[in-house]
């Protein structure tokens, strides 16, 4: 995995300094991700920078008061997350924090935030429980979640002419529900599953599960597992030549992924991403700042903290400071969401709406640069995105 330069991935040095007294006259926002495991290349030391490169172009205060960012690694373990959240809201004055990185991390946040009355920007967790049944009116959603992976992108699949669907399937929760929402939306469309396989969390042969797949007639084979499962399960499907007569599709696939994996294994998937850092003049120029520091482009959970600490900012502005979390959020949802990259809007549910980009990844003779990697395929708009508001569990959207 590849690592960025000149960051530690220790927790940030404040946090071990002893009981510190909150600065009033300071917007403090903490950077709560993962500095050095599996997830470090999607967010991480480069959410660190995207936040601070959102609060300089922010223009470094709001309402008179500068703002602060610091950071720290939960190392992608809850009670290590919350031990740190704690302090800051109760020792370093932090008054909004990002990232999160996790679900599980995401979810053990809802209750302290909301407890605090502090803003909680989640950039990284993919559960709807976020902005459905433990939504709160302290959090806000601002990353693409399991509705994108199960139902909008397999919807645009099924558009493609990909109607015959063999599963290949995680054996744990993730892989379940993700099986569950292809599924659905795969036979509600009058596509058909055709088969469906488990395989064991760290499995390193793949060998019968990919025979299973190739005589079950499906014209898409869908990777519902992650990280080093789906590198090797593409790996073996490739070395089977089942490219020849499928569609590889991944929908928990993104750019750090494909940058890990490289274009030789990674051709021709079906990939989404809230943005990309070639996909515009806007996000090029930002790219070309935030290479300068990092030596790579942003990964699209950096563009979403960059995206979710502007328009928090204004929110501050908005309500006249940050005392009052809830009141934050409020102005957020208020105020229409616009920065160089993302336009919409935040339901009342507390979640962000925007168009998703639809890719398809390259060739290795079709690339230009070590980070050119995709081929526009679409965008799937904001209203199919994202679960719709209409039904949920959410207090808040009632």
């Amino acid at each position: 995995m590849t690592r960025l330069p000149g960051i530690s991935c220790l927790i940030f040095a404040v946090l071990s300094a002893g009981s510190v007294y909150a600065d009033e006259n300071v917007v403090r926002i903490g950077v709560l991700t993962d500095m050095s495991g599996q997830m470090a290349d999607y967010s991480g030391p480069g959410a660190v920078e995207a936040a601070k490169l959102a609060v300089n172009d922010f223009g470094g205060k709001v309402n008179g008061k500068p703002i602060e960012i610091v950071f720290a690694d939960h190392q992608l373990k809850p009670d290590v997350a919350l031990g740190i959240l704690r302090q800051w809201y109760d020792n370093r004055g932090v008054d909004a924090v990002v990232d999160l990185t996790t679900s599980s991390i995401a979810l053990a946040a809802v209750n302290l935030t909301r407890e605090k009355n502090k803003v909680a920007l989640n950039t990284g967790a993919a559960t709807i429980e976020l902005y459905r049944e433990r939504c709160s009116p302290n959090s806000v959603m601002w990353s693409m979640d399991n509705y994108t992976y199960g139902h909008a992108v397999p919807e645009f699949v099924l558009k493609s002419g990909g109607k015959k669907w063999f599963l290949l399937v995680t054996d744990y929760a993730f892989g379940h529900g993700m099986q569950a929402l292809i599924t659905e939306t795969v036979t509600t469309a009058g596509g058909q599953v055709v088969g469906a396989v488990r395989h064991p969390l760290g499995t390193s042969d793949f060998s019968s599960f990919l025979l299973q797949a190739q005589g079950s007639g499906a014209n898409v084979l869908a990777f519902a597992n992650s990280q080093g499962d789906l590198v090797n399960s593409l790996k073996q499907a490739r070395e089977f030549g089942l490219e020849k007569t499928m569609s590889f599709v991944a929908p928990a696939n993104a750019f750090h992924s494909v940058l890990s994996m490289g274009l030789e294994l990674a051709q021709g998937m079906t990939v989404v991403d809230p943005a990309y850092w070639d996909h515009n003049d806007e996000s090029r120029a930002f790219t070309k700042r935030f290479e300068a520091i990092t030596k790579r482009p942003p990964t699209g959970g950096q563009f979403l903290a960059y995206s979710a600490i502007l328009h928090y900012l204004k929110a501050v502005g908005a309500a006249g400071g940050p005392s009052n979390g809830a009141a934050v959020v409020a102005k957020m949802k208020e105020l229409p969401v616009s920065d160089p990259f993302f336009k919409g809007n935040v339901r009342a549910d507390g979640r962000f709406m925007y168009d998703v980009l639809v890719s398809t990844v390259k060739k290795p003779s079709e690339s230009k640069g070590p980070f050119d990697v995709y081929n526009p395929a679409g965008v799937i708009p904001a209203a199919q995105a994202f679960a719709p508001q209409e039904g949920s569990p959410c207090s808040l959207a009632k």
